[in-house]
């Protein structure tokens, strides 16, 4: 073999491996999602209504997250969240105020089973998010808005990734007798 034709054939093998695993059902799990690229199961959670703006925020990342394309599937659980929100203080200069802020996101959430009513799955995740603190009030509130979105989207993200891990352990329980 030369050496010319070693990347070629490495090439050829990465493309039959890449072509076998997507034959398996294979998907990444960090992989990008669109509209088309969506889970039944993960669509039949229901999510239940958070408190406050914040909770509004995830829930409809959850949403989007777990049915990309919105479809209408009979509803099999229901995610029930709970969040609770602080802000610390960061860079406390000697005139004892902030340069900086970081907010934290926790969510203590639990997967209910509609036709029982039991609690199959619950865990607990965490988003963090910083801003600076700046001489305009507006523009430090600002920041913090945005520092809570981020946060808010980085714990829907880890939330869909543990659903979706329960997920596929169930499905794996129904197929092995």
């Amino acid at each position: 073999m030369s050496c010319s034709s070693a990347p070629v054939t490495r090439r050829s093998a990465l493309a039959l491996i890449a072509m076998t695993l997507g034959g398996c059902g294979f998907r990444p799990l960090y992989g990008s999602r669109s509209p088309r690229d969506w889970d039944p199961d993960l669509a039949a959670i229901s999510v239940a209504p958070i408190r406050d703006r914040p909770g509004q925020v995830l829930a409809l990342a959850l949403r989007e997250n777990l049915n990309p394309a919105g479809t209408s599937v009979p509803q099999r659980w229901r995610l029930d969240t709970v969040l609770s929100i602080s802000r610390s203080d960061l860079g406390i200069q000697r005139n004892a105020t902030a340069t900086s802020s970081e907010i934290t996101v926790n969510a203590s959430y639990t997967l209910v089973e509609l036709s029982t009513g039991t609690r199959v799955f619950s865990s607990g995740s965490r988003g963090v998010g910083d801003f600076n603190q700046l001489n305009d009030a507006y523009a430090t509130q600002v920041g913090a808005d945005d520092a809570q979105d981020r946060a808010l989207q980085e714990l829907a993200e880890e939330m869909t990734l543990r659903l979706a891990l329960f997920i596929r352990q169930q499905r794996s329980k129904r197929a092995s007798p």
